[in-house]
């Protein structure tokens, strides 16, 4: 299938970039909005026909969309093994922590079940150049929920745990690897075309503990997965060039970083995505389509797929994304 997403992940400069948003199905699209009124979180999760209509939406809206991301969450993995994961308002709730769960315990592959048939569903229904993406959480950031039991400002109770009882901790880092890289595969299988690992905590850690400590989970994780292309977004301040050898076809570039200093660095040998910081959305078209727009003349010519540096903002108003798509699809004057 010649999708214009899939070649930038086989390493082709692609004019213009095809582009998709992190979070771009969720809480800034009214039409999200008013299945929300209806259904909770869980009920959302759980029921592949609603999970499958609201990854559908933003393709609806905007049609010029290259990929479309499954809804879903990254606790699932969590959930899987035991956490007893709950999203009430105010944020998703664990009712174990892992330092309360045996890491032997085999995974529920059962809990897996509605994202992968949402999936199933949703590729049925995808116009011929829109790629269809999966996505889990990175061991890291899974262990640090995991850990927390639920968000956190500084998740302290994680980092402290990660440095004083490392031999509990880095079997529980491996554990996550396995079970990250299994939910990656079994999307795959269902029809996914590309998975995204998101170690969204990333730069929590300082630079050496995210070096040594995070990586490699990551990388095991990442070395599993066969099937399609790998996409690998750690949302730090400061990436290692170590990431030249992360077993991944595409890094997405945090905002924090700039994307020039990222090509320079990285796309000899990765095709990069991103990197608009989301909080230019809310300034309105004018700034968010100027700042769009540099980065894609920055990227000129080399493998690269217009994104956020993170998820849009709920606040977003979807003109304004409507304009960055219009003004990305039309900067290199090939439309």
């Amino acid at each position: 299938m010649n999708q214009d997403l899939l070649r930038v992940l086989k390493g082709e400069a692609v004019s213009p970039p095809p582009l998709w948003f992190m979070r771009q199905a969720g809480r800034f699209l009214p039409e999200y909005r008013a299945i929300r009124e209806k259904a909770s979180m869980e009920q959302l999760l759980s029921d592949p026909d609603l999970a499958a209509e609201v990854t559908l939406q933003p393709i609806r809206r905007f049609p010029k969309l290259d990929g479309a991301i499954i809804f879903c969450d990254i606790l699932v993995i969590l959930d899987a093994l035991g956490c007893g994961v709950t999203f009430p308002e105010g944020g998703p709730r664990l009712a174990r922590t892992l330092d309360q769960i045996d890491p032997d315990q085999p995974v529920d592959e059962r809990i897996f079940e509605p994202v992968l048939a949402a999936i199933r569903k949703v590729k049925t229904q995808l116009p011929k150049h829109v790629t269809m993406l999966g996505f889990a959480g990175a061991p890291w950031t899974l262990f640090a929920y995991g850990m927390e039991g639920k968000g956190s400002r500084n998740w302290t109770r994680a980092k402290t745990f990660l440095h004083t009882q490392p031999q509990k901790a880095l079997p529980w880092l491996v554990r996550l690897a396995e079970a990250a890289a299994r939910l990656l595969n079994l999307q795959i299988e269902a029809g996914a075309q590309a998975v995204q690992l998101f170690d969204t905590w990333a730069g929590e850690l300082d630079f050496d503990d995210y070096r040594t400590l995070a990586m490699p989970p990551a990388a095991m994780a990442l070395q599993q997965v066969q099937g399609a292309p790998r996409i690998y977004f750690a949302r730090a301040a400061a990436l290692p060039q170590r990431l030249t050898s992360m077993p991944c076809e595409a890094l997405s570039i945090p905002w924090q970083v700039p994307i020039q200093d990222a090509m320079h660095r990285f796309s000899h040998n990765k095709a990069l995505q991103g990197n608009l910081d989301p909080a230019a959305l809310l300034a309105g078209k004018d700034v968010a389509c100027r700042k769009a727009r540099a980065i894609v003349e920055e990227m000129k010519g080399h493998p690269h797929i217009f994104n956020l540096g993170h998820g849009i903002l709920p606040e977003t108003d979807p003109a304004v994304l409507a304009a960055v798509i219009e003004d990305v699809k039309q900067a290199m004057g090939n439309e």
